[in-house]
């Protein structure tokens, strides 16, 4: 599995894994400013000041796309990422800031081209993911006590077990909060989903 990290903001951060970083905009001013080696650097850096450019360009190369596009900063990233053959990436800086944003980067984890790719959004309070159709066997976190499933579809196939609240064979649908705020029960909990589907861990 080849891991990297990602900061999209200049905002406080404590990596859960000791990988390779790339920066996002911002987030490069906030990994300079934290002493970290940067492998790779993208965006249209219009979040920064034009005294941050200059440093950035003296250590970095700098393929800057103009803030006129069609995607965002955080899609092309990711795309680029997944093209480099990264498939675990722990994204900081995506939740909080502005709701746009934030709702489609979470939106992002079901893009084609990244829906299979072992991507989590992460801050200090929730850990989300997007598990695709199948089954998945996953382990409890004693950090993050909650754990919801968020259909992107409606009538989602569902089945959770090992939960504090199983359930067999039982459709959900979108805009429906049966499997919100449920809880691990067993060390390693079962979830079979007939639809893509997100999984937010979260703590109070």
């Amino acid at each position: 599995m080849k891991r990297i990290n990602v900061l999209l903001r200049n905002i406080p951060f404590t990596a859960e894994h000791d990988a390779p970083w790339a920066g996002v905009d911002a987030g490069v001013k906030g990994l300079f400013e934290a002493g970290i080696k940067i492998d790779r650097a993208y965006g249209d850096f219009d979040s920064v000041t034009a005294e941050d450019l200059s440093l950035f360009k003296e250590s970095l190369e700098l393929d800057i796309v103009p803030s006129a596009k069609n995607f965002t900063d955080s899609e092309l990233a990711l795309l680029s990422l997944a093209e480099l053959g990264y498939t675990a990436i722990d994204v900081y800086g995506a939740l909080g800031g502005r709701k746009d944003h934030e709702l489609m980067n979470i939106q992002l984890l079901a893009h084609e081209d990244l829906r299979k790719l072992d991507i989590r959004l992460l801050n200090e309070t929730n850990d989300i993911r997007l598990l695709p159709q199948g089954v998945h066997t996953i382990e409890a976190d004693n950090d993050k006590r909650y754990v919801s499933l968020i259909p992107l579809y409606d009538k989602t196939l569902l089945t959770l077990e090992g939960f504090k609240y199983d359930i067999q064979d039982t459709y959900v649908s979108i805009g429906r909060t049966l499997t919100v705020s449920n809880e691990f029960k067993e060390n390693t909990v079962t979830v079979k989903t007939d639809k893509d589907i997100l999984m937010i861990k979260s703590a109070d």
